[in-house]
């Protein structure tokens, strides 16, 4: 029996972010779907179920730490785990660490231009942790 792909939802509507952040994790043995906006990333999360969503907070239509809070609502969404890679960080301060709060839980978030070997690293501690807490 073959070994099954995870999968992962990018969402940025920076469309060469977007290519470059999506060749690192196909080429890690990642299944991308892509979605440019909040509209696109729950219909694309409700009907893929991806195994982590890795985000920017600044949307075209909203803002991406809101959003997570409707996610995080939604029973088909709530227990995908969400990874945010952003411009609102400051790339000197970001060692891997970073988090957004939201409510009462903490997000990891990197800055961008990314560090793609943490990225991975972190995408896939957190798709392991989600699926322990199952």
């Amino acid at each position: 029996m073959s070994k099954q792909s995870k999968k992962i939802l990018l969402v940025d509507d920076n469309p060469v972010a977007q290519k470059m952040t999506a060749k690192l994790f196909s080429n890690d043995g990642y299944q991308v779907y892509l979605a440019w906006n909040e509209e696109e990333c729950l219909k694309m999360a409700k009907a893929k179920k991806p195994d982590a969503i890795l985000m920017d907070v600044i949307f075209p239509d909203g803002d991406g730490r809101e959003f997570v809070r409707k996610l995080k609502q939604d029973a088909d969404t709530k227990d995908i785990p969400v990874v945010f890679a952003t411009n609102t960080l400051d790339v000197k301060d970001d060692k891997g660490n970073l988090a957004i709060t939201i409510g009462d839980e903490e997000y990891r978030a990197f800055a961008k231009p990314l560090h793609y070997p943490k990225l991975l690293s972190t995408v896939r501690k957190e798709i392991n942790r989600s699926k322990n807490n199952k």
